[in-house]
């Protein structure tokens, strides 16, 4: 090869090798252009999901407030009834008109702290603060015992350590709310005879650890690895959106950056939530 075969040989290669680094420049911002969107995309549904979850929360929480109150204003209503038939009978004196309202004023008490129990867990808060898993349990249940006891269903609650973790306290005390109220339905649903809900908190390899556990027989191999997809649900679409699971694996998982696992057990099916513990 003489001199001037070489140098265009040489100049040859450099601009074919200069076309491929820039071709492989546009690829890579192309690719990377293409993975934020697809990125943006998730996000964006992920908040979607959670918005929608967040608005059937407050449907449930609705319903649990409309529960809650329907037994004091019945008495409420039965009070009235008796403060109306003293006074046709003329017995209507002082002390007995003070007795009926002291308890008015009692029951009115208790559905005004039914509505800050409420009220508390639906402000908008999305700051992340260490917090003991009892209290945000305690702060759940309060939500949901009164409904839990009328479908006669029977909660134990075993603490064995609790633990200190962190997020944003009010997602997680969701989160419990929602394998709370699945464990209901599936009792309800199945028409168990002795319904129990099972709550154990703990450590595990020194993570901090909260199951909840029932005896509705547990969840069919057919919906077995999609019970956490979004808008999955064995319920009728006016009874369940689908969103309520996937979005609690996204809080545990994404947020907390613990782990959301459900298996079968003999009696039934066991939720075990599992996060890193923090110093209080």
């Amino acid at each position: 090869m003489n001199n001037e075969s070489y140098v265009l040989f040489i100049v040859i290669f450099v601009f074919i090798l200069i076309l491929y680094v820039f071709s492989k420049i546009n690829y890579n911002k192309k690719l990377e252009k293409e993975v934020k969107e697809q990125l943006n995309e998730l996000r964006q549904k992920d908040q979607l999901l959670i918005a929608q979850s967040k608005l059937a929360a407050v449907g449930e929480t609705l319903a649990h407030i409309a529960h809650q109150w329907k037994q004091p204003l019945s008495q409420i209503n039965s009070v009235v009834v008796n403060i109306e038939a003293d006074f046709e009978e003329k017995k209507l004196t002082y002390e007995v008109l003070e007795e009926h309202l002291n308890e008015i004023e009692k029951l009115t008490f208790y559905m005004s702290d039914t509505i800050e129990s409420f009220n508390t867990y639906l402000q908008p808060n999305e700051e992340k603060e260490i917090f003991s898993i009892k209290e945000a349990f305690d702060n759940s249940f309060e939500l949901v015992y009164k409904l839990l006891e009328s479908k006669q269903i029977d909660c134990k609650v075993n603490i064995e350590e609790d633990s200190f973790v962190k997020g944003v306290k009010k997602e997680f005390i969701q989160v419990i709310l929602v394998i709370l109220n699945n464990a209901k339905d599936v009792l309800i649903e199945k028409s168990v005879r002795f319904p129990k809900i099972n709550i154990f908190i703990g450590k595990k390899d020194n993570k901090a650890v909260l199951e909840i556990s029932d005896n509705g027989g547990g969840i069919s191999s057919k919906y077995f690895d999609k019970i956490f997809d979004p808008y999955f649900t064995t319920k009728p679409h006016s009874q369940g959106t689908g969103h309520g699971l996937c979005m609690a694996k996204m809080i545990i998982e994404k947020s907390m950056h613990g782990n959301l696992n459900v298996k079968n057990e003999d009696l039934g099916a066991k939720f075990s939530i599992l996060i890193n513990k923090e110093e209080a």
